[in-house]
């Protein structure tokens, strides 16, 4: 187990106090973690000391040159992907529709594109409206709603000699599930078509490695990864050379500032320095580790509580620390509300995951509720949860519990 408390104190958010005076749990990890001291540090020195646009013969935008450069190769080792394949952006999902119209051009009536009934709708949406506008065709990957885990065998059928691109998660931000590339690529690769990875949701959670996973094109969010509202783009350079992004005729016609619209948010991009910096200090093997034992503590947890469900793998190895579930007699908003008046921040609802949550038969039924855990967090936050959820037993005293037909 990491030193946490060692660790909490690099994330000044966690030590505010509730109205009762407690620190929350904030276990609304998955929908954006807290952000790191050097993160605030390298954001706040960027805007103190001055800032310029790029590519000025004077010092202030030699300084945003460098900086780029710097963070753009953290990004990469990161990634473990090529600095030259390394683009900075609004967020995942902006980068992921500007990727969809820069591959128009690739694309005809009768070709085909696979998703997964697995991924948030930023690795969804993008494709279909890309089918729409081409012609083409969306096909599936189904998830086993009692496992969480992808069907392989729906991923051999979905693949076809018109596949052009291969889209599917590290892992689900909705029910934690984590994926294993190697399937998708060699399908992929089979039949020449592209690879396009969503790791935004595994980022704080496992290493990542682009390139030894042979996929073409990963994108993820630093807001995810203890930074600043930002996302990142990390490509085979070739891959990147190949299409034509939308940009304005002055800018850049090669390299990954080509892909990037407009001027840069260069103050996230030093907050990204700043939270890569912080990761490379305490090492996703480590962090990977703390995770798992705080997902077995979890897990065993709710081994005992009849009335609450969960949703996606039982096996702290083949998840993150994310968890989807729903409480018997209560509806998800409901139960939220519950947990955020005994100072426990999680969400409700579909996050954003609706081929999921629709093959689980959530979709209607207002979704699930999703605690999320990061390495700031440690056994008693754990342990506070699952009073929480006990205390919200229909055996338990006290109001809040719904009707049958509340719930549908």
């Amino acid at each position: 187990m990491l030193d946490v408390a060692r660790i909490r104190r690099r994330f000044p958010a966690l030590a505010v106090g509730g109205p009762d005076g407690r620190a929350a749990v904030r276990a609304d990890a998955p929908g954006g973690t807290q952000v790191v001291d050097t993160a605030i540090a390298a954001m706040a020195d960027r805007l103190r000391q001055g800032t310029a646009n790029q590519h000025g013969p004077f010092p202030t935008s030699r300084e945003t040159d460098a900086l780029c450069d710097r963070v753009r190769h953290q990004a990469a080792r990161f990634l473990g992907s090529s600095p030259e394949g390394v683009v900075f952006g609004q967020n995942m999902t902006t980068l992921t529709f500007h990727v969809a119209r820069a591959l128009e051009d690739r694309f005809g009536a009768g070709d085909e594109i696979v998703c997964t009934r697995l991924d948030h709708d930023a690795n969804v949406a993008p494709w279909l409206g890309l089918a729409e506008r081409t012609g083409a065709t969306v096909r599936w990957v189904d998830m086993d709603s009692d496992s969480g885990l992808l069907d392989l065998g729906s991923l051999d059928a979905a693949i076809s000699e018109r596949t052009r691109l291969v889209a599917f998660p590290a892992a689900s931000n909705a029910l934690g599930t984590l994926v294993d590339p190697a399937p998708f690529v060699a399908a992929a690769r089979a039949v020449g078509a592209l690879t396009y990875l969503d790791a935004v949701h595994a980022a704080p959670h496992v290493p990542l490695d682009r390139r030894a996973a042979g996929v073409d094109l990963l994108v993820c969010s630093p807001y995810k990864f203890f930074g600043p509202h930002a996302g990142i783009l990390a490509a085979d350079p070739d891959v990147l050379a190949g299409l034509r992004p939308d940009r304005v005729r002055p800018g850049p016609d090669h390299g990954p500032e080509r892909w990037q619209t407009g001027t840069a948010n260069f103050e996230a991009i030093a907050g990204i320095g700043g939270a890569l910096s912080y990761l490379e200090e305490v090492g996703l093997a480590a962090i990977r580790e703390h995770e798992i034992a705080l997902s077995r503590r979890f897990l065993d947890g709710l081994d005992g509580m009849g009335h609450v469900r969960l949703y996606g793998p039982r096996e702290p190895k083949r998840r993150t620390p994310t968890f989807a579930v729903t409480l018997e007699e209560r509806t998800p908003k409901a139960v939220a509300g519950e947990l955020a008046r005994a100072g426990i921040h999680v969400w409700d609802g579909h996050y954003y995951a609706i081929e999921p949550m629709r093959a689980l038969g959530l979709l209607d039924r207002g979704g699930a509720v999703r605690i999320g855990f990061a390495h700031y967090h440690g056994p008693e936050d754990i342990d506070r949860v699952l009073r929480a959820l006990a205390d919200l037993s229909p055996r338990s005293a006290g109001g809040g519990c719904l009707e049958q037909r509340d719930i549908r």
